[in-house]
């Protein structure tokens, strides 16, 4: 049986990520009891710096792969995990993502979809970087699917952006041991009061936002030439310009952080025109709405260097991944108030 036929499941199960491989022959055997473990083969993926990951599937089937995601430590804390469940299986329906096989007590089992993630050279080539915009058009589009599809006591709070709230959230959060100067909690807050005062007043569209387009979580899958996103952790009521700014700000790397990789004037214009024919349903857009859009898109990548930024210093407390957090985190801070006196100083 193709394994997207499966349903979900909930098991009682922790994997130990100090044990992985071993540990997952016990959720394997219970999704694929016909396999035989000498044919089983595993493929460790070590782009994300969140959780750990791990392909399982059988020789010379490579199209069957189940993926096996482990929480990372603590992430209970910055995730909403049963938001995540809701939005993958919501989400799957729609046509977006992989289908759900399993939850256990730290991770999930899903469905291994076919490409290459992108690069910060592929993110602009221009046979790819159109179709990431249609793609987060189409996505943005699904907020009242998203929403009818919700249980009715949760439909009414989905009418805000979850952005300010998962800040006010991360700053709480922060260690005292990383709080001070810049960084200081009441910095932070002061921080997030005007960042919020700031764009509150741009009434930009509020869509269902992916909210984490690093180029990690983008997929392209050549033979078939279209494009998937995947992990929707921080998946959302948000901005629309915010997930835009976002993945522009990731063109900048996360291991190997370089802000001469944001995309130049140009190319987000070409981007936003690509994006708007088919958030507007085909319908040519006006220079005037790519102009307002690429103004918005500029004053929200405040907001993505600032939520990363905060983030990173949860994580440098938490995370047992080989990542340098707290360098991250620096980086995404200065970039946010390097940008905010630049923006300001122009806008004067």
């Amino acid at each position: 049986m193709d394994v997207s036929t499966c349903k979900t499941v909930e098991l009682p199960i922790t994997i130990d990520k100090k044990d992985l491989i071993n540990n997952l022959w016990e959720l394997i055997f219970i999704l694929k009891p016909q396999w035989d473990q000498s044919n089983v083969k595993h493929k460790i993926f070590s782009d994300g710096i969140t959780n750990s990951l791990v392909g399982v599937f059988q020789i010379n089937d490579k199209h069957n792969m189940i993926l096996v995601r482990v929480f990372g430590e603590n992430t209970e804390k910055i995730i909403d995990r049963n938001a995540e469940l809701k939005n993958m299986k919501i989400l799957h329906t729609l046509g977006f993502g992989p289908a759900l096989y399993a939850s256990f007590s730290n991770g999930l089992a899903y469905q291994y979809l076919p490409g290459e993630i992108l690069t910060v050279k592929t993110c602009l080539n221009e046979k790819i970087y159109p179709k990431v915009a249609e793609k987060m058009a189409q996505f943005h589009l699904q907020y009242d699917n998203v929403k009818e599809r919700l249980p009715t006591e949760e439909r009414n709070s989905f009418g805000q952006s979850i952005l300010w709230t998962k800040l006010m959230n991360f700053i709480k959060l922060c260690p005292e041991k990383y709080c001070s100067g810049d960084t200081s909690k009441d910095k932070l807050l002061e921080e997030l009061k005007w960042l919020e005062g700031t764009l509150v007043h741009l009434n930009n569209h509020l869509v269902f936002c992916h909210n984490d387009l690093l180029l990690a979580n983008i997929l392209y899958d050549k033979d078939k030439n279209v494009i998937a996103f995947i992990d929707f952790e921080y998946a959302g009521p948000n901005y629309q310009a915010y997930d835009i700014a976002n993945h522009f700000c990731e063109f900048s790397g996360v291991e190997d952080f370089n802000t001469s990789r944001y995309p130049d004037e140009e190319f987000r214009k070409n981007w936003v025109t690509c994006y708007l024919k088919t958030f507007c349903g085909g319908q040519d857009v006006g220079n005037e709405t790519v102009q307002l859009l690429l103004h918005h898109i500029e004053l929200f990548t405040l907001a993505s260097h600032f939520f990363w930024g905060v983030w990173s210093l949860i994580q440098a407390a938490n995370s047992s991944i080989d990542f340098d957090f707290e360098k991250y985190s620096s980086l995404r801070l200065n970039e946010y108030f390097k940008k905010k006196i630049f923006l300001r100083e122009n806008q004067e």
